[in-house]
């Protein structure tokens, strides 16, 4: 008989919830409909993020190439511990180069932090669109998303950049900005 796959999302039931007491809800209790909830290892939030990358194993990961300009590498520890968490976690064949992140990096923001552009945010540019994709538990990356990040939080490079890297592939019209970048990387 085959194994049965383990869920990473699970249904959790109707039950009573604790809310502030108010005029909609006096007694302070409300009855919370049934919903699915992930299971750890399936999300990162704020704080996950921030831990994975304080106690990452740095042993063996590899980090991207050096650009002329040093400003351009001071991401670099970043860029190789989400390079590898990611390639490690969804089993990546060919594992993504974490030059293509630096590259991509370079080509969307050229490395500023919160560049000018009303249509995207952080230093590698995530659209509203993109933000909503990579939060809806229902959505396309409903197997791994992430939780309780607002919109401000784009802005700092270590919320950024892994939400960045693990929807590259959905940015896949930055594709030929970045190639030239990335060539420049591998000379």
């Amino acid at each position: 008989m085959a194994k049965k796959a383990r869920k990473k999302v699970t249904s959790v039931r109707e039950h009573p919830l604790r809310v502030p007491v108010s005029k909609k809800n006096p007694t302070g209790i409300t009855i919370r409909d049934q919903h699915p909830r992930h299971l750890k290892g399936t999300y990162l939030d704020r704080e996950e993020i921030e831990s994975i990358f304080k106690n990452y194993d740095r042993k063996n990961i590899t980090y991207p190439s050096k650009f002329e300009i040093k400003e351009y590498d001071k991401y670099d520890d970043l860029i190789a511990v989400w390079t590898d968490y990611f390639n490690k976690k969804f089993k990546v064949e060919p594992p993504l180069d974490p030059d293509m992140i630096k590259a991509l990096i370079q080509s969307e923001s050229d490395f500023i932090e919160n560049p000018k552009n009303p249509l995207a945010a952080g230093i590698i540019q995530i659209t509203p669109d993109t933000f909503q994709i990579l939060q809806n538990p229902k959505g396309e990356v409903k197997e791994f998303i992430f939780r309780n990040i607002r919109k401000k939080d784009l802005k700092d490079p270590t919320i950024n950049i892994p939400m960045g890297k693990s929807k590259s592939d959905y940015k896949k019209s930055a594709l030929k900005k970045y190639r030239k970048a990335y060539a420049k990387l591998k000379k």
